[in-house]
């Protein structure tokens, strides 16, 4: 009696095998490399985006990272002496034998020898102090140049206020009190030593003028306020003495003690604001006394005001934990502060850009929402219609310079030189709103969006389910009702997708905002406590404009290089966070209304 196993071992062996050719067939019919495909696709997407983003944080970590100084010490090569060499920008060196600066790069080069040979050989990128004005100076070294390299401790990296970074020994400080250069300050504890040993008194030095710094505009601020009061009394005590001297009106006993109150009030006023314009004077003169000796082994030589110096610190006297803190301190001044000649911080630019979006979204939303619900729920669904989504949809394609050179046109020389000539015709030919202006920005971007949020928002308003609109109606609801009540909240979550749409095209755009509005550097801001506060008319700063700026606008491409990828890095974080609030709104109103498309 045979096993029931081998009975099953033997038919199936005895079953002829499926070819090769069909068992593939089936496979693809089954759709089983589809699924690796995705896959694939979906990693490749991962990679570029962390890769992306690695980039970019990684090219503007160099920035930020206090480098190590290094002092060269060059030797002369028959035929070619130390003094002969020059800085890429045709500077040059700055003493006959030693550099102090930045090792930013290294490579390797082919040198000919002579008679067709040639060979291999070093050569080493220096960043050395700034000179005439510049961001920076390098400086190509080959290695046969190169005699000694050291480290010193005491090296300062100064970063100045107007963009420049100098490097340099400290020599001596002046003295707070008489003004003389002191190599040996006082520190008030413990026994004085040489600056060019201990630069804590420099950095003691320097707080204390920081703290000064935010005195003065401290009082800058108060004086203003004076003066505009000042002001402001003095107008109103000038008309009620000519409105007496003129007969309009009989003074009273009651309003000649009101005129000696505003009298006496002008006066404490007027007093006040001469103290403080004394203690701003004294405030001006403390700041600009201070000074700073540099001098020797390579680095910069001369004087410095401490109050032109952003930051300061020895990089080579720092642990991984201070350099690190360091590259925080530098990253916070970078997006918190406010842009200078040289290259600054980006506050206004992410102001701007944030400000321009907002703007944007008010105006496309409303336009955008009302299209759509005419094209899907008002008009006859005919061949015009079809040609009207068509053309939306081929719009939505159009080169946004396209759409600049639109908004210049309309709304800059059209629109705005029509409100210049209606509502400003005193300020003529000074334009207000008949130039480039954040308001125009805005509208432009506007324009250039609608079309994607028309469709997202008219493919939401399909997936509402008819019977929700037939059963309001039965109940005795008006059209415009439930399109209010009913339509438009259960499409909600596709108006945000069109937000985040728009928001995502328009924040990116430079092109058609390089003409009717943004600038490199913009005095004021656009919104300030001034009235009306929101000045539609000003112009403002872009984080993409920036990032155009600095790639191909700059003098010093190499400096500029890794602020690009910072400014972009800032960019990109920016949109982020903007999608992930419109985001988290869209899942909110998703959960709100779940259930009303099923």
């Amino acid at each position: 009696m045979s096993h029931p196993d081998t009975n099953r071992a033997s038919s199936s062996l005895l079953r002829p095998r499926e070819p090769l050719v069909g068992r593939l067939q089936r496979y693809w019919r089954d759709g089983g490399p589809w699924g690796w495909l995705n896959a694939m696709a979906v990693s490749v997407s991962l990679v570029l985006v962390l890769g992306l983003l690695s980039l970019l944080v990684v090219g503007s970590f160099s920035h930020f990272w206090p480098s190590r100084l290094v002092e060269v010490e060059l030797t002369a090569q028959p035929g070619q002496s130390p003094t002969a060499l020059t800085t890429t920008r045709g500077e040059p060196a700055a003493d006959n034998r030693h550099l102090l600066g930045e090792l930013m790069h290294e490579e390797m080069r082919r040198v000919a020898l002579g008679e067709g040979d040639d060979a291999r050989q070093q050569w080493w990128l220096l960043q050395t102090s700034s000179r005439d004005g510049a961001a920076a100076s390098w400086q190509w070294l080959p290695e046969t140049l190169l005699d000694r390299m050291t480290f010193p401790s005491q090296a300062l990296m100064l970063e100045m206020r107007d963009g420049r970074t100098l490097y340099g020994m400290p020599r001596a400080l002046s003295d707070p009190m008489t003004g003389e250069m002191d190599h040996t300050p006082d520190v008030g504890d413990g026994p004085a030593r040489p600056l060019s040993e201990d630069a804590e008194p420099l950095f003691s030095r320097l707080k204390m003028i920081e703290s000064e710094r935010r005195q003065l505009q401290a009082l800058r601020l108060d004086s203003e306020v004076l003066s505009s009061r000042y002001q402001a009394l003095q107008q109103s005590l000038e008309s009620r003495r000519s409105a007496t001297a003129d007969g309009a009106a009989a003074q009273t006993h009651e309003d000649a003690e009101l005129e000696q109150e505003m009298q006496e009030e002008l006066e404490e006023v007027r007093s006040a604001f001469i103290e403080r314009e004394g203690q701003l004077s004294a405030l001006r003169d403390a700041l600009a006394g201070g000074q700073l000796l540099l001098g020797g082994n390579g680095g910069y030589e001369g004087r410095i005001a401490l109050d032109d110096i952003r930051n300061a610190w020895r990089p080579n006297a720092m642990g991984f934990s201070g350099r690190l803190m360091m590259t925080f301190k530098r990253f916070r001044d970078f997006v918190a502060g406010a842009p200078t000649e040289g290259f600054g911080g980006v506050w206004p630019a992410i102001f701007g850009t944030v400000l321009m979006v907002v703007l944007m979204s008010i105006m496309v939303m409303p336009f955008g929402v009302m299209a759509a619900l005419y094209l899907h729920e008002v008009a006859h669904q005919g061949r015009l219609t079809r040609l009207t989504r068509i053309a939306l949809r081929n719009l939505a394609g159009v080169p946004s310079i396209v759409y600049g050179v639109f908004g210049l046109g309309f709304f800059v020389y059209g629109l705005g030189a029509g409100i210049d000539e209606l509502f400003y015709s005193e300020r003529l030919p000074t334009p207000t709103f008949g130039t480039g202006g954040i308001l125009w920005a805005s509208l432009t971007l506007a324009l250039l969006t609608l079309p994607v949020v028309i469709v997202a928002t008219e493919e939401g308003l399909a997936r509402v389910p008819r019977r929700l609109r037939e059963g309001a109606l039965a109940l005795g609801a008006t059209r415009l009702e439930t399109l209010k009540r009913v339509v438009i909240p259960a499409a909600s979550p596709a108006l945000m997708t069109g937000l985040i749409l728009a928001v995502a095209r328009a924040a990116g755009e430079v092109a058609p905002l390089m003409l009717v509005g943004v600038v490199k550097l913009a005095p004021d801001l656009p919104l300030d406590d001034s009235f009306p506060w929101l000045h539609l008319d000003r112009k403002f700063m872009h984080l993409g404009h920036q990032v155009y700026d600095l790639a191909f606008q700059s003098s010093d491409a190499f400096s500029s290089r890794p602020l690009v990828y910072a400014t972009a890095l800032v960019l990109v974080v920016v949109i982020l966070c903007l999608n992930l609030s419109a985001i988290r709104l869209r899942h909110m109103l998703a959960q709100r209304y779940k259930g009303a498309t099923e």
